[in-house]
């Protein structure tokens, strides 16, 4: 029995012998090894990286066909219930859809149609109203857009009037109006102090206006 144990503390098992054997290969092949594996790395990189674009590609793809779906729904919608509330949401939504996509054109032609279209609620033609200056503005329109926004504020806003300010004063400043668009900011903290919109950085901007 003792003979037995000695036997095994002196010659060592078949484990311990073939990892031996490996790191003895490993220490003897340690630059090929590390190309293969700095291949391999670039190789499963390049896989994972083409897997992420082509799924990139499909949701971008999948979106855009939503995106189409949705505004060929909407414009139906509209064009087959003129006059009614559902025809002035679907009209609305199609305008908002194509402004958010960046078809400001469209966009605009679409809240003509809808302040055009009679028997609209006034809710839904101030929305129009505000959308079009909005889409005008973005297509650098400024002078269009600024008699729209401030008509509604004469009229009296059936919504918060305080980010009309904002878009009059911004638009005024791409003008080069910088005193008119100082005296709308101005015309906003005195109409409404507690105004959200009354930010750190409108008071920086009326500073450098101011100057």
């Amino acid at each position: 029995m003792a003979r037995s144990f000695r036997k095994e503390i002196k010659e060592p098992d078949s484990f311990h012998v073939y990892a031996e054997k490996i790191t003895l290969w490993y220490q003897a092949n340690t630059k090929p090894v590390l190309a293969l594996a700095a291949v391999l790395l670039v190789a499963l990189g390049a896989f994972f990286g083409y897997r992420a674009w082509k799924n990139h590609i499909k949701e971008q793809s999948g979106i855009a066909l939503a995106i189409a779906q949705t505004e060929d729904a909407l414009r139906k919608a509209a064009d087959n219930y003129p006059g009614t509330k559902a025809g002035a949401i679907a009209r609305l939504r199609l305008a908002m859809l194509l402004r958010t996509r960046g078809a400001h054109k469209e966009s605009e032609k679409e809240y003509h149609r809808l302040l055009n279209t009679g028997g609209i609620a006034e809710m839904d033609r101030e929305l129009a109203k505000r959308g079009l200056a909005g889409t005008l503005s973005l297509q650098g329109k400024c002078a269009e857009a600024i008699p729209i926004w401030k008509k509604i504020l004469y009229n009296g806003s059936l919504l918060t009037p305080e980010d009309l300010y904002i878009s009059v004063g911004s638009c005024l400043e791409e003008t080069g109006k910088r005193a008119d668009a100082l005296k709308t900011y101005e015309e906003l903290i005195q109409k409404y102090p507690r105004s959200p919109f009354i930010t750190a950085q409108l008071r920086a901007r009326m500073n450098v206006l101011g100057k």
